[in-house]
């Protein structure tokens, strides 16, 4: 073999794992999209205390939608004011009152993503 031939089939292989390398797995350096199921998945415990909570009438299956204006304690984080809109059950809209506090999951790295702490209520999405 000479010089050439084997330039030619080191760059052949160096090819061939490149292209491998390419299809398999997630395109490297692009950051895959969020998903709700990556926000929920991310969520950490926290608590917040209701700023303001204005409700509407209940609607299907006896779920209330309620915006809420919270301040939020996050461990590792100073308090900050963040708003979010929850289907709340209808018999549990005491938990939600102006004053109370609630117990609740936050998305580290995106603090708009809000959850509520029990299956009384669901966040709106």
């Amino acid at each position: 073999m000479n010089g050439i031939e084997i330039i030619l089939i080191a760059a052949m292989v160096v090819l061939t794992i490149w292209i491998l390398l390419r299809k398999s797995g997630k395109p490297r350096g692009k950051k895959a999209k969020d998903t709700p199921q990556t926000h929920h998945e991310r969520a950490v415990w926290a608590w917040a205390k209701i700023v303001s909570s204005t409700h509407g009438a209940a609607g299907l299956a006896g779920m209330v939608r309620v915006a809420l204006e919270l301040e939020v304690h996050l461990p590792g984080t100073p308090q900050f004011p963040a708003a979010t809109t929850w289907l709340v059950e209808q018999e549990m809209l005491t938990y939600v009152e102006i004053g109370k506090e609630v117990s609740l999951k936050v998305d580290p790295l995106d603090v708009k993503y809000i959850y509520p702490g029990g299956s009384w209520a669901r966040l709106v999405e």
